[in-house]
């Protein structure tokens, strides 16, 4: 999915990916245009050869950072005429770049329904779909008489943030007396809902539904909660496409009321719900939704088992350029995924991380190295205990290979300063 209509123009790219979860050298040609990489120093062996320039900063989040460091390019370059971010984490600094430069792409206001989760859930509310009751709160006694309303638990989320980074379940008010709400900090506050969360990726062409596919979020038995939200409490989670119709129609049809109300604009999204089953038919619930592709292993899954680029789609768009739909047939093989956390302080060294590769088990895999140190991160999917690639002919043969490779697969590790071994990983 190349990016055909720049030519002889400067573009500049934020990555903070060490593995290719974007391949940018198919996306733009950089001969035929001068490419600038704003990246870290673990980013940098993502960027291609071709690189007309590499700027390594500390932070990408940091927009004093990364403007300081394009000055440099635009002086050898010149003006860009796209400033490309594919991970949403990189979205507010990419958009604020675009408004200076007034390049195409997504500017601050256009993206705050999608970064604010308060404005995200009014922007949801007016569209007429069911949420979970939900509430801005400043301090703990709202939350409390939130808590009141709704009944405990509850969740608390940060306004801003990404995979469930400062998500909170509080169980009751001795838990809600731990988290940090000001007037300067205010939180989410969200009815607690005890059922399966799905998520649904794909391509909405701003006037149709392109190609999409529904998955849930595969949770190990006894565990501590439902969706993405349980690996930030130390449990694998995987995630593995449906093949149900009756599953896939109803949230269809849930897709064509929400996706145009949220942007008219073409848009990749990745949105996470509820299913709730009913006395006639299943309802969806919206959680919350991205306005690009899935994180993990979902552009993975896609390229290697659909044959569909979404991050090539995402840098299309914002290139400017409307993407050619690509054929997505009906009789699609199942793909899924397994996020294995890495539990324990951090930076650790890795002392053992077995091959999980196997027929009956996933076609590919990335994890640690044995001897490898893993830095301190926070709300990043690639430096984790292990992520695993699956593919099968329906729903229940992926959930038996994602299942039993969550069960079998360990990770030892060894904290900095720490003769003694951590089971870092596994169910």
């Amino acid at each position: 999915m190349a990016a055909t209509n720049l030519r002889d123009e400067h573009v500049i790219i934020l990555n903070r990916w060490r593995d290719k979860y974007a391949e940018y050298a198919n996306y733009v040609d950089h001969l035929a245009c001068r490419v600038t990489y704003v990246t870290t120093m673990m980013g940098k062996q993502a960027v291609p050869d071709e690189a007309a320039g590499v700027l390594i900063v500390d932070d990408i989040n940091n927009f004093t950072q990364v403007r300081a460091a394009v000055d440099a390019a635009v002086a050898s370059h010149g003006k860009p005429a796209a400033i490309i971010a594919l991970q949403e984490g990189d979205f507010s600094v990419a958009s604020r770049l675009r408004e200076e430069f007034r390049t195409v792409g997504r500017k601050p206001a256009e993206l705050h329904r999608f970064l604010d989760k308060h404005a995200m859930l009014l922007a949801a509310q007016q569209a007429g779909v069911r949420l979970p009751l939900f509430e801005l709160v400043t301090s703990t006694q709202e939350l409390d008489a939130f808590a009141a309303r709704v009944g405990w638990p509850v969740v608390v989320k940060p306004l801003q943030g990404r995979a469930s980074v400062g998500v909170h379940r509080l169980d009751n008010p001795e838990r809600a007396a731990g988290v940090e709400i000001s007037a300067e900090r205010p939180m989410l506050a969200q009815e607690y809902l005890p059922h399966r969360v799905y998520h649904a990726d794909g391509l909405y062409t701003g006037v149709d539904i392109g190609p999409w596919r529904l998955s849930t979020y595969e949770n190990m038995p006894d565990a501590a909660t439902t969706g993405p939200l349980a690996f930030m409490l130390g449990e694998p989670v995987g995630s593995i496409e449906i093949d149900d119709p009756v599953r896939c129609a109803t949230v269809e049809k849930f897709l064509r009321i929400l996706l145009p109300r949220m942007s008219e604009q073409p848009w990749v999204f990745h949105l996470e719900l509820f299913i709730v089953d009913g006395a006639d038919e299943p309802e969806c619930v919206f959680l919350e939704v991205g306005c690009r592709p899935g994180g993990g292993e979902i552009p993975f899954i896609w390229r290697d088992v659909h044959n569909v680029d979404l991050m090539g789609l995402e840098f299309a768009l914002q290139c400017g350029q409307t993407p050619e739909l690509p054929s997505f047939p009906a009789t699609e093989p199942v793909g899924g995924c397994l996020l294995v956390p890495l539990r324990g302080p951090r930076p650790c060294r890795i002392m053992a991380a077995p091959t999980m590769r196997r027929p009956s088990g996933p076609y590919a895999e990335a994890i640690p190295t044995v001897g490898e140190m893993v830095p301190r991160t926070e709300g990043s999917y690639e430096f984790i205990g292990g992520r695993f690639r699956f593919r099968g002919r329906s729903t229940a043969e992926v959930t038996r290979k994602v299942i039993a490779t969550a069960t079998d697969y360990r990770v030892l590790a060894q904290a900095v300063g720490d003769p003694d071994l951590v089971d870092a990983g596994g169910s």
